[in-house]
């Protein structure tokens, strides 16, 4: 094909949750600044993952603008169904059409390429490979010229899988530079920064706080902003691109954040990080930048690690309200199998100073990994039951419990791999990937069971974990406060309208886009958004239960709205304590509600034989003592997987 001078670039996203969030693309949108800052092509940007528009409207547009390279960033691995999808058809529409994806997506390279309509795949960071490969294509004469441009997968001309080396990490001072101007024109930015009238993140989060109400705050907006990349840990669930940590310098960070309070009038931050602070002298000259702007500010990742009860109070005092820490576990070795390197003692020391101040959290858990079993789950249990006797101001049923889901470039995943719970061939991969598209953490119905327990055991030790945090919380503070806190709690949505209305509203990973533009160009109201980020576990916060003046549903309203047995279980606690012997008999018939029957049937069976001792369950790891998730591979606990192409050990091992 004849290829352009100056090529046309267009930037896609996939949907990442049921819902949109109020966390900005800041992957596509450092990309698509690289590109222009670099003056190598005419770059356009598509958000999907905003405004879910029908399928076919996606494909249209994509045809209309007609762009000689298509960037899809699929963040994470269940973006995999819509990729697959979207891909070969725009090919087929535009044969002449280039695809590069990134995103975590790409640590499954090898089917991506091999049985989608993507051509190239960014393994790691975008910035650089992006512009390194707009100047391949604009004088490559054969596919091997890529192999000069760092961090691109591709097949050959013989079908073979060719990885080239990772790129060089981006600069400190140049991660996640954005450049909002263009999502400003378009009127975009305005979803991003919601007033905090319509941010569900400030009643849920700031509101709680007296300096939130004061006057000067009124009409302040709420963003959205990342200040560091990578993490100093490596946990075994966890998959990233990026190598070691890096912290965005205070003057380049203060210099973005003076632009947002200036051209948005941005008073209240979220701090969407991962890993926030691990830099300690990095993190005091932050506080103190703060404090000059007077600004209200939330932690969305901090490690245990980090915290000492001294920083807490410092961070307080500069205008922190909100710390969440990814706990994951109150079980010691629990914590050593994901890799953690952190300790209970450290998680409750954490959660005692929090309480002490006065900052609320959530404990964040992560249950089913390799090595669970009821007496981890029972130290989780007390875990949880702690956290709920520190304060009487504090709701036992803040938690967000998560399976351990395998995502390609884990740990985790390969050992899935290699004791076939998810297969060695790339047919199988690709089924395993197909199955959890669209899918969050907390759906039991595509997760895999890595315990040596029957998988309707899980289901019932969420309810344990919840039950027992439940009961310390009464035992401790008494009903009356139990109730209080849940009935003010912002998590529930106090549902106003009919359920004609409630039909009506934009839901799903394939929402009308309609109503949804029509509402974001009239300015009176936004998408359904949600305050949840694009990489962390699922947090089933915003439960749509009708509650009509503070006051307890009736069970038969619960069932009438078809509320979940956890959220009936939030509102009749007790019941759920006093008959928890034969709670399973609950779980059971609850699963028979949630999973379609010849699912619910086999998970039931499965439970039956185990517990009448007649199951062929067997350990997974053939070992008394489980290990961290890279020792048992590394240790060769569970054999290789001899077929695999030796181009995939670095991505499958992830960084």
């Amino acid at each position: 094909m004849n290829k352009s001078v100056r090529p046309k670039i267009l930037i896609i996203t996939t949907p990442l949750r049921p819902v949109p969030t109020f966390f900005p693309p800041i992957g596509s949108l450092s990309v698509a600044t690289a590109l222009k800052k670099a003056d190598v092509a005419d770059v356009e940007f598509y958000n999907i993952d905003l405004f879910r528009p029908d399928y076919s409207e996606a494909l249209e547009h994509i045809k209309k603008e007609n762009p000689d390279i298509l960037g899809i960033s699929a963040v994470v691995s269940t973006a995999y169904e819509y990729t697959k999808r979207l891909s070969l058809d725009i090919k087929r529409e535009l044969p002449g059409l280039t695809i590069l994806m990134g995103g975590n997506l790409g640590a499954s390279a090898e089917i991506i390429l091999k049985k989608t309509g993507v051509d190239f795949i960014c393994t790691g960071e975008g910035e650089k490979t992006a512009v390194d490969f707009v100047n391949c294509w604009k004088t490559a004469e054969g596919i091997e010229d890529y192999l000069n441009v760092k961090g691109l997968a591709f097949l050959d001309t013989k079908n073979e899988l060719q990885i080239t080396p990772y790129a060089e990490a981006v600069p400190k001072s140049e991660v996640y530079e954005i450049d909002w101007s263009e999502l400003e024109a378009s009127g975009e930015m305005e979803l991003y920064i919601p007033s905090q009238e319509n941010s569900e993140l400030s009643k849920e989060v700031f509101a709680h706080d007296p300096r939130s109400l004061e006057p000067h705050r009124n009409d302040k907006t709420v963003f959205c902003i990342v200040s560091s990349k990578g993490c100093v840990a490596r946990c075994t669930f966890c998959h990233r691109w990026d190598k070691g940590y890096r912290v965005i310098p205070i003057p380049v960070l203060m210099e973005r954040i003076d632009y947002l309070i200036e051209k948005h009038n941005v008073g209240f931050l979220d701090l969407g990080d991962e890993n926030f602070g691990s830099d300690r002298r990095w993190l005091i000259d932050f506080m103190r930048e703060m404090k000059k702007r007077d600004l209200i500010w939330r932690v969305g990742g901090m490690r245990v690690s980090t915290l000492d009860e001294e920083l807490i109070v410092q961070m307080k005092d500069a205008g922190c309200v909100s710390i969440l820490c990814g706990m994951e576990s109150g079980s010691q070795r629990m914590l050593d199998v994901m890799e953690k390197v952190t300790t209970v003692e450290q998680n409750r020391n954490t959660l005692r100073w929090l309480a002490k101040h006065k900052i609320p959290t959530t404990i964040q858990l992560v249950i089913g990994s390799p090595g669970e079993s009821p007496e981890t789950i029972q130290e989780s249990c007390d875990f949880a039951a702690y956290f709920a006797e520190l304060s009487p101001d504090i709701d036992p049923n803040d938690l967000s419990i998560n399976f351990a889901q395998a995502l390609p470039g884990t740990p985790l995943y390969e050992v899935g791999r290699r004791n076939k719970k998810i297969g060695s061939s790339l047919d199988e991969e690709e089924q395993y990937l197909l199955r959890i598209s669209d899918r969050d953490s907390r759906d039991g119905e595509t997760r895999m069971n890595f315990t040596d327990y029957p998988m309707i055991l899980l289901e019932k030790w969420r309810f344990d974990i919840q039950i027992a945090a439940q009961h310390a919380c009464i035992k401790k503070w008494g009903k009356e406060a139990y109730l209080n806190n849940l009935l003010n709690a912002q998590r529930l949505k106090h549902i106003t309208t009919s359920p004609e209305e409630e039909k009506a509203k934009d839901s799903g990973y394939f929402a009308d886009p309609a109503r949804i533009k029509d509402k974001n160009r009239n300015r009176k109201t936004t998408p359904e958004m949600s305050s949840t980020g694009p990489t962390d576990t699922v947090n089933e916060k915003a439960v749509r239960i009708e509650i009509i003046d503070k006051q307890l549903p009736s069970i038969f309203s619960l069932i009438k709205q078809r509320a979940k047995v956890g959220h009936i279980a939030m509102f009749y606690p007790q019941f759920f304590w006093n008959t928890r012997h034969i709670l399973i008999l609950f779980i059971i018939a609850n699963t028979f509600r949630k999973y379609p029957g010849k699912i619910a049937w086999s998970m039931t069976k499965e439970y039956l034989l185990w517990r009448l001792g007649l199951s062929k369950m067997k350990k997974d790891i053939s070992t008394s003592a489980y290990l961290s998730l890279r020792k048992i591979l590394r240790k060769n606990l569970i054999p290789d997987i001899e077929t695999d192409h030796p181009g995939m050990a670095p991505l499958r091992k992830g960084r």
